[in-house]
């Protein structure tokens, strides 16, 4: 009898051994397909929130600031399909030469909606304002998620935010973190600087020089954080034309040039008779906004280097210790793996981007 209950406890021991592990075997499983199927929840630029099953993988995008920001975060190889003025981007060749046989979707503007739906991607980047279209692919069970990047909070945001979509939530936080500090550093230096003692900046814009950016633009936002006043911040409108009396009237005390501008150059401004009485041409202020690579004007990543160059040429005493091309260096190569210097920036020379 003794012998059978010893065998009996031996039994039951084994089984209740047995249950227990079959049952972190299953918890363990349950967790797994838990994690796997985890689905990761964004909040884009419109305030949308889009839903995806994964990190997304397979990426379009007509959008040349969304695709900058997706090479900021070191997801350029997710890309499945990209807008047309990228396949002649010095820049993105550079540091992914195969964009080039990316199949293309057309432009924000002529976007070609079943080129997109054909590639099956796992979302789509386009322009919050473009929000007509956002709503239409949405409609056709597409993920999209709009960028809105008008000021620097709104920067950040699009950038943690798409960090999150496309898994790359380390690198969104460094590309803060220096965006961070660079805000700190200058404001730092033009904190004690008077509103009167601010100079004056006339931005020409895409169509020419009677083409600026008014107070709706990041371009507007950008001037002020470097501690300037825009000339025609009283204008709403996104960008818009003025007339040379306008201009005159304004006598801003720089001009710069905006990388994409049309049919003119910093000599033609400088030369232009309308312009001789102008405090910047005069004192011969009139700059290409950098950068030949990629615009630092504008509502990208590389914004932080344009608020550092602008502040610097506004305020050239405050900023006398800044070394513009090692901070350009140092940052290309943090986040593209590459310098500046060694993809072919050059912030002296006047080649047009």
């Amino acid at each position: 009898m003794k012998k059978y209950n010893k065998i009996l406890v031996l039994m039951l021991v084994v089984v209740f051994s047995l249950v227990l592990v079959c049952a972190g075997c299953s918890q363990g499983d349950t967790d797994t397909t838990a994690k796997g199927d985890k689905k990761i929840t964004v909040t884009d630029g419109l305030g949308r929130e889009v839903v995806l099953d994964k990190a997304a993988e397979k990426v379009v995008s007509p959008y040349g600031i969304a695709v900058q920001m997706m090479f900021t975060l070191g997801a350029q190889d997710s890309l499945a399909g990209v807008g047309s003025p990228m396949l002649k981007n010095p820049f993105f060749k550079a540091i992914k030469p195969d964009i080039v046989d990316l199949p293309v979707v057309g432009t924000p503007q002529e976007f070609n909606i079943e080129q997109c739906i054909s590639l099956k991607p796992d979302l789509v980047l386009l322009p919050g304002r473009n929000k007509e279209l956002v709503d239409n692919l949405e409609a056709k069970g597409i993920n999209v998620f709009g960028v809105v990047a008008e000021d620097m909070d709104e920067l950040k945001n699009s950038v943690l935010e798409l960090g999150k979509a496309l898994g790359k939530e380390e690198q969104a936080q460094e590309f803060v973190k220096y965006y961070d500090d660079t805000m700190k550093m200058v404001n730092d230096k033009t904190a004690g600087i008077d509103d009167k003692d601010k100079p004056t900046v006339y931005l020409v814009g895409p169509m020419g020089v009677l083409s600026t950016c008014s107070q709706d633009m990041y371009q507007n936002y950008l001037i002020e954080l470097a501690g300037g006043k825009n000339a025609a911040a009283e204008l709403k409108g996104g960008w818009v034309d003025v007339s040379p009396e306008q201009v005159i009237n304004w006598n801003p005390d720089i001009m710069v040039a905006v990388q994409y501008t049309t049919g003119v150059t910093i000599e033609d401004i400088l030369k232009d008779k309308r312009w001789q009485g102008i405090d910047a041409v005069k004192n011969k202020e009139v700059f290409w906004f950098p950068s030949i690579l990629n615009p630092w004007d504008y509502p990208s990543p590389e914004a932080a280097l344009g608020i550092q160059w602008l502040a610097q040429k506004l305020h050239p005493e405050q900023f006398k210790d800044l070394d513009m091309v090692k901070e350009a260096d140092d940052f290309y190569k943090k986040f593209y793996g590459k310098t500046f210097t060694e993809l072919g920036g050059d912030l002296t020379s006047q080649e047009k981007y």
